[in-house]
């Protein structure tokens, strides 16, 4: 399924509709978000919004809980050196099955659609 862009031609304006739908998400349909659009940049080879998501998911990690926020830390790092080298595959597969996990164990308590 292709995803509609969620930014207009302004690359620092977000649609009404994706602001809205951000400012009344819950933290875990914000990560969900950030898989998404981990996936889109990753088929549209958009290398900077691609960064910009990883720099987001690894803020977002809590570090007392270290042990996970580790694991989940260098795997995004992961990610992040192939997108440096313009490499798109391997973290779109990454966003891919971490979005799979992330709705089946986090989201399990509703139906979660695409955030676009």
């Amino acid at each position: 399924m292709v995803q509609k862009p969620i930014f207009s031609k302004k690359k620092t304006t977000l649609n009404p509709y994706m602001k809205q739908q951000i400012q009344s998400a819950s933290p875990e349909k914000l990560i969900l978000i950030m898989y998404d659009l981990g996936i889109q940049s990753c088929y549209t080879k958009n290398k900077q919004k691609a960064i910009k998501v990883l720099v987001e998911l690894i803020a977002a990690l809590n570090f007392d809980h270290r042990d996970m926020a580790v694991i989940f830390f260098d795997l995004y790092k992961y990610a992040l050196d192939y997108i440096h080298k313009e490499k798109f595959k391997e973290p779109r597969i990454i966003f891919e099955a971490l979005r799979d996990v992330w709705v089946s164990s986090v989201m399990s308590t509703g139906t979660v659609q695409k955030a676009n």
